[in-house]
């Protein structure tokens, strides 16, 4: 190999060893701290996260059962012909109620992940805040598009316009973008963003579109708070 082929070859990998390091340098600024206070303090670091996975085990329990899954309704049961009184009554504990799509696992994964990174980077009064409006936001927007026929660009379909509206989803969508902005990471933030919208494209039902609704309103939320960056770890 020449000395000008290999000159060639040192600077045409240059790019990639760019984005690697701020690939790595997005990655430190997202996990370091978490990880290091979860792991100095355990349960204490993250009580919110705690309490979350604790709720979300004792519905998907209870939901197994007859009397428990009439208990799990009346707890945290959201459809869009649900009155608005008792959607906003039931509206914390409904992000802890099985969703329909999302297996258990999954969601247990999903808020132990995303609520840790969330309560130790946001903190929790803002990973509550977040959850809370996004969750919210996204209910409220499914609302209204039950009201459009199926046929509409924006509408659900059939057998998608009653059905149960509940489970962390939104909330960890929302987390996710809020934890991105303060972070100063585009790589997440951006890949959420398409990977939402994707999964509207491929499955298009009350999950997908209110996870885009959420995001919206997360941003929102991250522009009007205006948090201070995280610092680089």
């Amino acid at each position: 190999m020449t000395r000008n082929s290999i000159l060639r070859t040192v600077k045409s990998s240059q790019p990639l060893r760019q984005a690697g390091r701020s690939l790595a340098a997005q990655w430190h600024r997202v996990t370091d701290r978490p990880v290091a206070d979860i792991r100095a303090r355990r349960i204490a670091a993250v009580p919110l996260t705690f309490g979350s996975l604790v709720l979300l085990t004792f519905f998907h329990g209870a939901a197994l059962h007859h009397a428990g899954e009439r208990l799990v309704w009346l707890a945290g049961g959201i459809r869009a012909d649900v009155p608005l009184a008792l959607v906003a009554a039931r509206l914390p504990l409904s992000m802890f109620v099985p969703a329909p799509d999302l297996p258990f696992l999954g969601a247990l994964v999903q808020v132990a992940v995303v609520f840790a990174l969330a309560e130790r980077v946001l903190g929790a009064g803002h990973t509550i805040a977040v959850a809370l409006l996004t969750t919210l936001a996204a209910t409220l927007a499914v609302r209204l598009l039950s009201h459009l026929s199926p046929g509409h660009p924006l509408g659900l379909p059939a057998d998608e316009a009653l059905a149960l509206d509940t489970g962390p989803s939104a909330a960890v969508v929302g987390l996710l973008i809020c934890v991105a902005w303060k972070c100063r990471s585009p790589v997440l933030l951006t890949g959420t963003v398409a990977a939402m919208v994707l999964e509207v494209a491929v499955v298009p039902n009350i999950a997908s579109r209110g996870h885009l609704v959420g995001i919206t309103a997360a941003l929102v939320y991250a522009a009007a708070t205006r948090s201070r960056p995280a610092a680089t770890a």
